[in-house]
């Protein structure tokens, strides 16, 4: 059974009345996404649910201004225990990302691969809803992530740029094998121990030499163990974000 869910958007400044969007929910997925309050400044520890019902936790911050159209980062966190995503969002994400008055979201990994199925479909249906009921331009929807994360992002920036626009793919080793179709802004440090910056810059220069367009970025300072002080180099990746997103 279908249940009709409305939201209302107020747009200033146009004839002074409000928009009134009826939207049609069939599914759990939908339901845990359209329960979520879209307000300024609203951050979330939510319970959702994937396209199959399956359900996992996200950490959820919104932008302290409304626009007509939001923008979206999915952050993807680094391999550890269920908490992670919330370190990984309080530390890095919402401090990196603080000028881009982005909806930023941070899911769980359920400690697996971002390539697995179950988180491959976790992360349409967070698209797909947040399109959806978080009144998000699809044409304004990054994918970002580091370690784990970061090989994440570089993945959906291969197999699904259907859904991004960007990727901001950070302390990652990722064997690309295609062309990737949207841009990435690549960050990595000089003194990672754990993925060699000249295995990752050899990757990517061999796909820039199939077309694709990637900035790669080298921190002389930091190693892989730093993550939350990559916070410089993300605010500098949400200019570039802007740029490529034409906004202001």
């Amino acid at each position: 059974m279908k249940i009709s869910y409305c939201i209302l958007l107020i747009i200033l400044g146009l004839m002074g009345s409000p928009n009134l969007i009826c939207q049609e929910i069939s599914s759990k997925s939908e339901k845990s996404f359209s329960k979520i309050r879209v307000k300024p400044n609203n951050v979330l520890n939510s319970s959702l649910m994937n396209n199959f019902g399956k359900k996992y936790h996200a950490k959820v911050s919104f932008p302290d201004s409304r626009e007509k159209k939001n923008s979206l980062i999915i952050a993807l966190h680094w391999a550890g225990n269920t908490n992670t995503y919330k370190e990984f969002h309080d530390c890095l994400i919402t401090k990196g990302f603080q000028e881009l008055n982005a909806i930023l979201i941070s899911p769980e990994s359920e400690g697996q691969l971002w390539n697995t199925k179950n988180n491959i479909d976790k992360i349409k249906s967070i698209v797909d809803n947040a399109v959806k009921f978080w009144n998000v331009d699809s044409k304004r929807v990054a994918i970002t992530g580091y370690s784990n994360g970061g090989n994440g992002s570089w993945y959906f920036a291969e197999h699904y740029p259907e859904l991004f626009t960007a990727a901001i793919p950070m302390a990652s080793l990722y064997s690309l094998n295609s062309k990737i179709e949207i841009p990435v802004y690549a960050i990595h440090g000089l003194k990672d121990e754990l993925f060699q910056v000249s295995k990752t810059e050899k990757y990517i220069n061999k796909s820039i030499e199939k077309g694709s367009n990637i900035t790669f970025i080298i921190n002389e300072q930091l190693s892989h163990f730093q993550a939350c002080a990559y916070t410089q180099d993300l605010k500098i990746a949400s200019r570039w974000l802007k740029n490529i997103w034409k906004i202001k």
